[in-house]
């Protein structure tokens, strides 16, 4: 019987008119944002191939130097992205992909993408990831707002009841129905994303960004399904359906998102980037480093029993530089961790609205497995950082080292700089990040339970039909 049912509704949807212009409406957008997703993926990891070796071909060739002049000269490394970013760019655009990594200073992610765009090229951005958050629920509602009520209007719903089709039978067949239209379009960005995963070195953690990715749209296509149906089958009209259907997504998608985002930025306010440098500036270069200084190098004279530090056995412009660094690091630890915390307020105040609007769950998951979130470029920034402090050890002691023994001016040279290895950023397995996103889970977890209570009470609903 149930297969009957889900035969007797699948003709039912195929004489819509309005399905197949939908459908190919919606197909040619997905398929253009995945083209042009596409395009940019390869065009960004071009570049930063190019880039990474365009730098370590200029850091090996700096030529001969003082060490603390190469720590100035500096080398720029530029993040590399996961073939995720051709289905959700996320927040790839918005935040600077490259860091400049230099003696003395701590610096921002520089050269944002959207830097370089008009101004309203931020509004007209078509992505396959907004494609199936916005759009693809919009197609649902559009196709299965009258399944229900317009059997309803035409009176021909209890005549399908009297017939001995089961109330539950129907339901869940109208809406596998309509889940299985959605998902054809889903389908083609679900083997993208399994096909990357195998052609690429790093299986294990690409799969499981995979499977964790299709699944979470999944749930969230099996959710307006349900939503769509169980709506449909509650009100008495299709006009009503569809305006209810409709607030529901302008709600979800659109309002909900937009307030949040205000919300977050207006209640963790975030000094500009300008300012924030500033403050480093007058917070590193202050009399208590001057006095710290000072008691370094008394310390330095007592423990080898020296009076000058031209006595030491070592260079001490060397020591010296790398204990400013430390002193540097302490105050740098101290500042961009309590900005990291303001910017971590505002991600889990947006977070929260998760619980108002499936789509902020979605659009956040979204972007934790493409490795395009904040998350996962702090975690950049903090391993661009850490290379940075490597190289300043690495060059002071070598001054420290070496440079008591030479008379004149010391210059290092290739030997030194090949020491330096090749910044190399992999972005982590999701699970190491995985508690940040706690609550969007929750979120999602608790609309699918919300969709599944609605469509058990639809189906009471009607289950009842047939007496009145």
């Amino acid at each position: 019987m149930f297969k009957l049912t889900l035969e007797k509704e699948w003709l039912d949807a195929k004489r819509q008119g309005q399905l197949w212009w939908l459908c190919l409406i919606a197909s040619l957008l997905l398929l253009l944002a995945c083209t042009t997703g596409w395009q940019s993926y390869q065009s960004y990891q071009n570049d930063a191939k190019e880039v990474a070796q365009q730098e370590q071909k200029r850091w090996l060739n700096q030529g001969e130097k003082g060490p603390h002049s190469a720590a100035h000269y500096g080398i720029y490394v530029i993040k590399p992205a996961l073939p995720f970013i051709a289905i959700d760019g996320g927040l790839q655009a918005f935040q600077g992909n490259i860091v400049r990594l230099e003696a003395h200073t701590r610096n921002d992610g520089l050269f944002r993408t959207i830097q370089d765009n008009l101004p309203i090229a931020r509004f007209g951005s078509l992505t396959p990831a907004f494609v199936l958050q916005v759009l693809l629920p919009l197609l649902i509602l559009l196709i299965g707002y009258p399944m229900f009520a317009a059997e309803k209007e035409q009176g021909t719903l209890k005549q399908t009841l009297a017939s001995g089709v089961h109330p539950m039978q129907l339901f869940v067949a109208k809406c596998c129905v309509l889940f299985a239209i959605a998902f054809a379009l889903l389908l083609p960005v679900m083997i993208y994303l399994f096909a990357i995963s195998f052609e690429q070195g790093r299986v294990t953690t690409l799969v499981s960004r995979s499977v964790g990715l299709a699944g979470v749209y999944i749930g969230y296509v099996g959710l307006w399904s349900i939503v769509t149906v169980a709506i449909s089958c509650l009100l008495q009209s299709t006009r009503r359906s569809l305006i209810v259907l409709l607030t529901l997504w302008a709600f979800s998608t659109l309002l909900v998102p937009k307030l949040a985002m205000n919300y977050s930025a207006a209640a963790h306010p975030l000094d500009s980037s300008q300012a924030f440098q500033s403050r480093l500036k007058r917070e590193v270069y202050t009399e208590q480093r001057e006095l710290a200084l000072a008691r370094f190098k008394q310390s330095l004279l007592q423990d080898y029993g020296v009076n000058s530090t031209n006595e030491l056995p070592f260079d001490y412009a060397g020591a010296r530089l790398q204990f400013g660094e430390q002193y540097a690091d302490a105050v740098f630890d101290r500042l961009f961790g309590e900005r990291l915390e303001q910017l971590q307020a505002q991600s889990n105040s947006y977070f929260l609205a998760s619980l108002l609007s499936p789509m902020v769950a979605v659009q956040s998951l979204s972007m934790a497995f493409s490795a395009s979130d904040f998350h996962h470029h702090q975690h950049f920034l903090a391993q661009a950082e850490q290379h940075r402090r490597m190289m300043q050890r690495v060059l002071n002691h070598n001054q420290r080292d070496n440079a008591h023994k030479r008379h004149g001016r010391y210059v290092a040279n290739l030997e030194l700089w090949q020491q330096i290895p090749k910044f190399e950023y992999h972005p982590p397995a999701f699970k190491a990040l995985a508690h940040h996103y706690r609550v969007n889970w929750v979120g999602l977890i608790l609309w699918l339970m919300t969709a599944l209570l609605l469509g058990a009470i639809a189906v009471r609903k009607l289950t009842k039909e047939p007496l009145r």
